[in-house]
């Protein structure tokens, strides 16, 4: 137990030690890094079948991602990178946009914006300042889109995924007793509430300017939880990358480590591994 406390009071120091601006300048670029690699691994499982049908835009596309990752890591190269990921998620845009799915746009108001920032972009407070602003409105709009459906805030959306969602979506099925069930228990009803108002509560502080590192990490924790439930680790890694940079603390190792497990396992699926150990 006290060599578990040493280690966890180490890692809370490590979060608060002042880096140097070239370890801080890196960690950032290193988040961008991992944003578009959330990218490389959402598309380039694609890359085999836009071969077979010619589609050689997309594969021009995918090779333009898995190029620029590194090229943002380095601050000579950096501004290169980030053109040719404008570049390419452009060109993936133009042929795809009308099955685009919508936290996919996400990368596209994020992400190329940065070159309009300058070489060293990673400085600018008014970048940081146009992420946080672009997270919140986005998690508003995704409460306002919840309000309207009213499908969260009466459970039934958590109770259906309970009967019919996948292994990981039924996981709070227990809370409404064995199913299958023809409502809505009062469980489901506050999980679905607290779902949406969380979101309102995140947007809403992300635009005020709220920049605590208690507030990142408690965000992170709850899309970690949110990427468990929905089987979408790879949304929550671009959210994470892009959280990291908002708040100016940039993807340390142990964050980008979690970030690439996230991603691998993302590829098989949570269920898929699941399935395969059961």
């Amino acid at each position: 137990m006290a060599t578990i406390a040493q280690r966890f009071g180490q890692f809370v120091d490590d979060l608060s030690v002042p880096l140097s601006e070239d370890q801080h300048g890196f960690y950032m670029r290193l988040g961008f890094s991992i944003a578009i690699l959330s990218v490389v691994f959402e598309k380039v499982l694609d890359l085999g079948i836009n071969l077979q049908t010619e589609r050689y835009a997309l594969v021009a596309t995918t090779i333009g991602f898995l190029l620029a990752a590194p090229m943002v890591l380095f601050a000579r190269t950096s501004w290169a990178g980030i053109v040719l990921f404008a570049i390419s998620i452009l060109v993936f845009v133009f042929d795809k946009w009308a099955a685009y799915h919508n936290h996919g746009w996400l990368s596209v108001w994020c992400l190329p914006v940065a070159a309009l920032f300058g070489a060293a972009w990673w400085k600018s407070e008014l970048y940081h300042w146009y992420l946080r602003v672009t997270l919140g409105v986005v998690m508003v709009a995704a409460f306002a889109q919840k309000l309207l459906a009213g499908t969260y805030l009466d459970g039934s959306f958590i109770t259906y995924l309970s009967s019919h969602g996948t292994l990981t979506e039924q996981m709070f099925g227990f809370l409404c007793g064995p199913g299958p069930y023809e409502a809505p228990c009062v469980a489901h009803q506050a999980l679905g509430t607290f779902i949406a108002f969380w979101q309102l509560g995140v947007g809403i502080l992300l635009i005020a300017g709220v920049r605590s590192l208690i507030f990142l990490f408690i965000e992170i924790a709850f899309l970690l939880g949110a990427g468990l439930y929905a089987d979408e680790m790879n949304f929550q890694v671009l959210n994470i990358a892009i959280l990291s940079i908002a708040f100016n603390y940039g993807m340390r190792p142990w964050l980008c480590g979690v970030c690439v497990a996230l991603l691998i396992i993302d590829a098989y699926s949570i269920e898929g591994l699941l399935r395969h150990v059961i």
